[in-house]
């Protein structure tokens, strides 16, 4: 096995998902002739210990692994661990934290011979090929590279994103049975990136260290092909599309819409999905277009009911926008979930207050079934690569700041205050409205969280 790619995401209780990103590394890994495999400890419930005896059982010649904010802590302790275990191959990481910490990553963990930064399947592939078939290896030709050379970080240029992603495989599907067994659903892309400018998105900064268009789509061909495909092997007909931005504004919005309808129509594919976007794409000619070929419910990124806070969090949309969005879906009767962060670092208790009652309201008037949801974020969370990070931490708001730990702020007192009661309030409704059901949530999360503990390796790094 040349390389193993590993998703060291925790083991979860509720859901699970395919991580597109590391079955994407493996599919284009595997067309260039490299033997690769991935390793979901996610999906397989693997901690830590079990984690290292599954990769010295394969021997790989090198070990890839996605870091991102909820996975970094445990990938690093599996790849401290693995070296501990007197695994000798090569160590990669890449993913969205690796990429804004690269520097750190290197200097402080020097088990880590590799960061790939940004979009990795390109710079992956080269760097095996530098690896495994070069006889003199030279790594500073590699775009979004980042290693050390003679005790030296070195940080390659960036590496252009990838205008057509049609040369990209479909990703593996190694993970797909298992989730459907568990009651999920399949992921798909149809797009890469956002044109948005949110100042609280590390999904923007990503693809924006890179040169190149930000927003890109598979053709229609293309993508309907893997569709029919998985359609076929999996016996399934429901999808969720796992990109930033389905959809885009205006004409060119509208006319992909209605070729991705006509092609599924052509093929007599009777498929129902959901998607997500932003209150400025909902047109309504081009939403009922996608209903008509089995669009289902919306995940809907409204952010906020307060014209301030969407200001500050750069969203470029209005609070008449976004209610104009969800009466459009109540119209259409396509579901809808509603994502909101309630505060930020600014929020007033009467901001949000606001918010509490037009939340109330929306619920009430603009939810079509019990499949609409309010997605409540308490509040905004930090990423080191986002603007909002750099802007608190240039104004003196941040309380903790540390790479590999949580990024805290400053709230208001009475908004805090407030959020904090708002925390009680939802454990106590959802233990006086359904005892039995929360009894046995609390048992899952018991058992899996115990199984965590037990067997995790304490992170070593302070």
């Amino acid at each position: 096995m040349d390389i193993l790619i590993i998703n060291p995401g925790k083991i979860r209780h509720d859901y699970i998902t395919e991580h597109l990103g590391i079955a994407s590394l493996k599919a284009y890994a595997s067309l260039k002739g490299f033997v690769a495999e991935t390793l979901d400890m996610a999906i397989e419930g693997m901690s830590v210990r079990e984690g290292i005896k599954k990769i010295i059982s394969l021997q790989p010649k090198s070990v890839g692994v996605s870091l991102l904010e909820d996975s970094k802590r445990k990938g690093l302790s599996l790849i401290q661990e693995l070296r501990r275990s007197d695994y000798d191959g090569t160590i990669i990481v890449g993913g969205y934290f690796a990429t804004f910490s690269s520097q750190e990553i290197l200097q402080d963990f020097p088990e880590i011979d590799f960061v790939v930064r940004g979009e990795g399947e390109l710079t992956l592939v080269e760097l095996l090929n530098t690896l495994f078939h070069q006889r003199e290896c030279s790594f500073k030709g590699i775009q979004g590279l980042s290693f050390r050379e003679n005790g030296q970080i070195v940080e390659n240029p960036s590496r252009p994103l990838i205008n057509d992603l049609d040369i990209l495989p479909p990703v593996d599907r190694k993970y797909a049975n298992c989730v459907l067994n568990r009651g999920s659903r399949l992921r798909i892309y149809g797009t890469r990136g956002c044109w948005g400018r949110c100042t609280f998105c590390d999904i923007i900064k990503l693809y924006g260290c890179s040169p190149g268009r930000v927003w890109r789509y598979r053709t229609v061909t293309n993508l309907v092909d893997e569709i029919e495909s998985l359609v076929k092997h999996f016996s399934t007909d429901y999808f969720v599309f796992n990109d930033d931005q389905f959809i885009i504004k205006g004409v060119k919005g509208w006319q992909r819409a209605e070729e991705f309808a006509s092609e599924l129509e052509r093929r007599k594919l009777n498929i129902q999905f959901e998607l997500m976007c932003r209150a400025d794409t909902i047109h309504r000619a081009t939403l009922n277009r996608l209903k008509s070929a089995g669009l289902r419910r919306v995940f809907l990124g409204l952010e906020s009911f307060d014209e301030k806070q969407l200001k500050r969090l750069g969203k470029r949309v209005s609070v008449g926008q976004n209610l104009k969005a969800l009466i459009t879906l109540y119209q259409l009767k396509i579901d809808v979930i509603a994502s909101v962060i309630l505060a930020d670092a600014f929020t007033t208790l009467s901001d949000l207050v606001k918010q509490f009652i037009f939340l109330f309201e929306v619920r009430r008037r603009y939810f079509n079934s019990p499949n609409c949801q309010i997605s409540v974020n308490k509040k905004i969370e930090l990423y080191r690569g986002s603007d909002i990070y750099k802007d608190y931490k240039k104004k003196g708001l941040l309380k903790k700041d540390h790479y590999l730990k949580e990024c805290k702020y400053k709230l208001r007192f009475w908004a805090h205050v407030r959020l904090s009661l708002f925390s009680i309030e939802t454990f106590l409704t959802r233990v006086i409205l359904n005892p039995i059901q929360f009894l046995n949530y609390l048992k899952k999360v018991f058992h899996w969280q115990f199984k965590q503990i037990k067997n995790d390796v304490l992170f070593s790094k302070s």
